[in-house]
């Protein structure tokens, strides 16, 4: 199951300097990147999987789940970086 807590990088540590923080996102930014490209992988794989055993690309519920997580983290615009994710993800 998904956890939307954020106990997966509890050695982040934010700095507050202006240019130092600049970096910290900019280096966030290709670790998020770096993952979503993973994500992406394996999700290519699982509907590669689906479209073979004569299923469908997406899994409607699956989906929903994933949206529920990133809601429950970010509130209301959680909807639309799940939804962004998802479509990225999808081939």
């Amino acid at each position: 199951m998904l956890n939307s807590g954020n106990e997966a990088f509890p050695e982040l540590h934010i700095r507050l300097s202006a240019g130092q923080a600049r970096t910290d996102i900019d280096n966030l930014d290709l670790g998020i990147i770096s993952l979503l490209r993973m994500r992406r992988e394996v999700s290519q794989r699982i509907q590669q999987a689906r479209l073979q055993a004569d299923g469908p690309r997406t899994d409607a519920d699956r989906e929903s789940d994933v949206i529920r997580v990133y809601r429950s983290s970010f509130g209301d615009g959680g909807d639309e970086v799940a939804t962004a994710v998802l479509r990225v993800c999808r081939s």
